[in-house]
């Protein structure tokens, strides 16, 4: 026997239980700076393009804490950056458009909680990800819209709506319209960014109420805020290199990888 002495046995007790602590310590750091990496790749990208943090996000997130934590933190950290880039760039803006979108999100969303407890997520990601991909192709093809129907607006403003509660990916169906349309790149930012603004502010307040909204998801939220604002000033630099034609093939291949991911993800 390696130990004979009552006392020594105690001791080991005492430094093993002391060296278990320290790993998860250990652990808990590295998750957090996953959650900062992963925060900073995703403001970079929507500093640039004007949405896909969500779409980005996610999927990494949920490798590094569990999905409730991620989608809190998405939902949080989102809601900054969008709030940020939307009063930078405010003057930019369609209001009109941005209004009736997000007055359309809203009315979707009861919808969505419906969807959420009645279907599978898997059957629901594997329809967005096809309609997004066909989308996808008509928008490389120049399919565009008539800047005067406006009942396009209120449906994909619903569909938005119902995706944010059913699967939290609001993002794809604005990103089609406002592609069709045609807008400008700074508009295009200004106007979705507004949206995601509202309707992510809605988004954290149903979290509250359903008290999803943990200590941990908070902390991480605040420690990856720094980062966040130093991504969003890198992508804004980088913002006059994507114009034109750059701009609208990286929106592209944006949708093209979350329709491709909302697949993956389902099936595998």
């Amino acid at each position: 026997m390696l130990f004979t002495n009552p006392a020594q046995e105690v001791l080991l007790v005492l430094v093993s239980r002391r060296v278990d602590a320290s790993f998860e310590a250990v652990l808990s750091a590295l998750e957090i700076l996953g959650i900062v990496a992963v925060v900073a790749f995703a403001a970079g990208v929507q500093s640039i393009s004007g949405f896909g943090f969500a779409l980005l996000s996610m999927p990494m997130m949920t490798l590094i804490v569990d999905p409730q934590v991620a989608v809190v933190v998405s939902t949080v950290v989102g809601l900054v950056s969008a709030s940020y880039q939307a009063v930078r760039d405010r003057t930019a803006a369609d209001v009109a458009l941005a209004k009736r979108l997000t007055v359309a999100s809203f009315c979707g969303m009861p919808f969505g909680l419906f969807v959420f407890i009645t279907f599978s997520q898997d059957t629901l990601r594997v329809l967005l990800g096809t309609v997004i991909v066909i989308a996808t192709l008509l928008l490389a093809r120049g399919i565009t819209l008539k800047d005067r129907v406006r009942h396009h607006e209120w449906i994909v403003g619903v569909i938005s709506g119902v995706l944010a509660t059913a699967l939290s990916t609001n993002g794809p169906p604005l990103v089609i319209l406002l592609q069709a349309r045609r807008l400008e790149p700074d508009q295009f930012r200004a106007t979705i960014n507004r949206v995601f603004a509202v309707v992510g502010l809605g988004s954290f307040i149903f979290f509250v109420a359903a008290k999803k909204v943990t200590s941990d998801a908070l902390l991480a939220c605040l420690l990856a805020l720094p980062v966040l604002f130093i991504a969003l000033k890198l992508g804004l630099l980088a913002r006059p290199h994507m114009q034109g034609k750059r701009f609208q093939r990286l929106v592209l291949v944006l949708l093209a990888l979350s329709g491709i991911s909302a697949i993956t993800s389902a099936v595998l």
